[in-house]
C-alpha cells in the first residue's frame, strides 16, 4: 500500500510542472466574483491600511484589467511582513489568497514571490467600498458548526479562511518533502486527495493544505486530513506526521472570521438558530 501511494504521488509530480501566474484560471467573465482586502498588522504600517482599512471589490472588468496587467517576475526577496491579504472568491467560496507587502514591494500566491509596484495598489482608493468583519470564538464545536452553515448559505458572508475543517471534529497531517519546486499546488492536492480516499476507503474527510515551503529547488507540503478518528486509524500510521487530535486538543477555543457582518449583525442571525436548537 505504501508503494502504491508513493507511485500514484510521483506520477503526479512529474506531469504537473507549472509555475501559475497569480490569476491564471479565474475565468471574471462569469458572475459571482468578489475581492476582498483585510490590512494585516504591520510593524511598519501604511497610511493606507487606515484610509481603506478593510474592503470588497464586485466590479468584473476591474478584476479583469489588473488580471491582465498584474503580470510580475519572480522575485526572492521575499523576508518581509505583509500588509494586505486579498481573497478572492468566486459565488462567496474562497478560491486564492494573495499577500502584499507595500514597503519591500512584492506579491506572494503559491508560495512564490512576485515583484510589485505599491503604486498599483493604489487603484483599489477608486474601486473598492468598506466592509465589516468579524472575529468568533467557539468553545463547543456544536456551536461552530451550526454557525457555519448557517452563515455559509448566506451572500452576504465570506469567510476569512478555510472553516470547513470544523465540519469534522479533529485531524492529522501527512505530507510530502523534497518535490520540484513548481509542482503544480491544485493538481497535487486532487491527487493527494484519491490517495487518501483509497488508503481509508472513505470520501469522508476534508483535505486541508497546512502549509508548503520553497527552499531553493524544493517544495516540502503538509496537508491535514480532517475526518473522525476512526477514519485515520485507516491510513498507515508510520505516514502519519502528526496523529490525529481534536480540533480543540490544547486550546480553549476556536476562532474563525466572518466578513460581511459586524458582531450585532452576527448575533441577529444566529439567535433563533441557536434558540431552535435549544442552546
Amino acid at each position: 500500500m505504501k508503494q502504491r501511494f508513493c507511485l500514484v504521488l510521483a506520477l503526479l509530480v512529474f506531469s504537473f510542472l507549472d509555475a501559475r501566474p497569480i490569476f491564471s484560471g479565474l475565468n471574471f467573465g462569469e458572475t459571482g466574483w468578489a475581492m476582498v482586502g483585510v490590512p494585516i498588522h504591520n510593524y511598519k504600517s501604511l497610511p493606507i491600511q487606515q484610509e481603506l482599512g478593510t474592503f470588497i471589490v464586485k466590479d468584473r472588468n476591474f478584476m479583469r484589467q489588473i488580471q491582465q496587467s498584474w503580470d510580475f517576475p519572480i522575485t526572492f526577496e521575499n523576508k518581509c511582513d505583509h500588509h494586505y491579504a486579498i481573497k478572492i472568491y468566486h459565488n462567496n467560496q474562497l478560491v486564492r489568497t494573495l499577500k502584499i507587502n507595500l514597503y519591500c514591494g512584492y506579491i506572494t500566491f503559491d508560495g512564490m514571490a512576485y515583484e510589485f509596484n505599491p503604486d498599483l495598489f493604489e487603484a483599489f482608493r477608486n474601486n473598492a467600498s468598506s466592509i465589516d468583519w468579524s472575529r468568533i470564538s467557539f468553545v463547543d464545536q456544536g456551536l461552530l458548526n451550526d454557525a457555519i452553515v448557517t452563515l455559509d448559505n448566506r451572500t452576504d458572508v465570506y469567510w476569512y479562511e478555510d472553516v470547513y475543517p470544523y465540519t469534522f471534529p479533529g485531524y492529522f497531517m501527512i505530507g510530502l518533502n523534497n518535490l520540484p519546486w513548481n509542482t503544480d499546488m491544485d493538481s497535487l492536492k486532487q491527487v493527494v486527495h484519491t490517495a487518501v480516499s483509497n488508503q481509508t476507503r472513505s470520501n469522508d474527510f476534508y483535505l486541508q493544505t497546512y502549509f508548503h515551503i520553497v527552499k531553493g529547488d524544493n517544495m516540502t507540503v503538509r496537508y491535514l486530513v480532517n475526518c473522525k478518528e476512526e477514519l485515520s486509524e485507516r491510513f498507515p500510521y508510520h505516514q502519519q506526521f502528526l496523529k490525529w487530535r481534536s480540533h480543540l486538543a490544547d486550546r480553549d477555543s476556536i476562532h474563525i472570521v466572518a466578513i460581511g457582518i459586524d458582531q450585532e449583525k452576527y448575533k441577529r442571525i444566529m439567535r433563533p438558530v441557536y434558540k431552535g436548537r435549544g442552546y
